[in-house]
């Protein structure tokens, strides 16, 4: 699990945060207007917060979980994540337990990451076909780094039975969000179930 944070957690959650803090005010912008947009909002909070930031934790959680948190669809990246057979046969309360928990756990786990971000990056974007009525789509670009590194981005987005649209995955550089977490919990699901592993991560966030 420390590996697969190394490899995603200091670039991907990073991207994902500057992409997609969309507040609720921007409800139905387009997806490649609420990605645009986001980039300018977050590198302006970072930069003009760092400080607090870095001596406040819970002062940037707070910022993401008000941006972020909102424009994440925790609730269906958490069916991913479970897999159709447990999440189809966990009850709503264990469900609700999860959600709350992975989001805690996205929160701690990533989020001082984004401090590393200068302002100085670039996102370079691929033009996007929305075919009229479409509930889904995936929005491509490039980060490049103020070092000069480029990561191939793609995040998947819908509004299907919903007021917004809202990320659901997330891959950067050919590391996919969803099956990574899938695959990192999956020994803990077997062995002790969805209730098992929700109290495997509280435990975490609780540290």
């Amino acid at each position: 699990m420390t590996l697969i944070k190394q490899s995603i957690g200091q670039v991907a959650l990073l991207i994902a945060a500057l992409y997609i803090g969309l507040s609720s005010a921007q409800a139905m912008q387009s997806p490649q207007d609420v990605v645009r947009q986001t980039v300018d909002d977050m590198v302006a909070k970072l930069h003009d917060n760092r400080d607090a930031y870095k001596a406040d934790n819970q002062a940037l959680y707070d910022m993401l979980d008000e941006t972020l948190i909102p424009v994440l669809h925790v609730p269906r990246m958490a069916d991913l994540i479970l897999g159709k057979k447990v999440a189809s046969k966990a009850t709503a309360e264990q469900k609700s337990a999860f959600v709350e928990e992975f989001k805690t756990f996205l929160l701690q786990s990533y989020a001082t990451g984004l401090l590393n971000a200068t302002g100085k990056e670039q996102v370079l974007y691929e033009p996007v076909n929305l075919a009229p009525g479409a509930d889904k789509v995936k929005i491509k670009a490039k980060l490049v780094s103020a070092s000069g590194e480029e990561y191939s981005i793609v995040l998947s987005m819908s509004n299907r039975r919903d007021t917004r649209w809202r990320a659901y995955n997330l891959d950067v550089a050919g590391i996919d969000f969803i099956r990574t977490y899938r695959s990192s919990f999956a020994l803990t699901l077997k062995e002790k179930g969805i209730d098992g592993l929700t109290d495997d991560l509280r435990g975490k966030n609780a540290r």
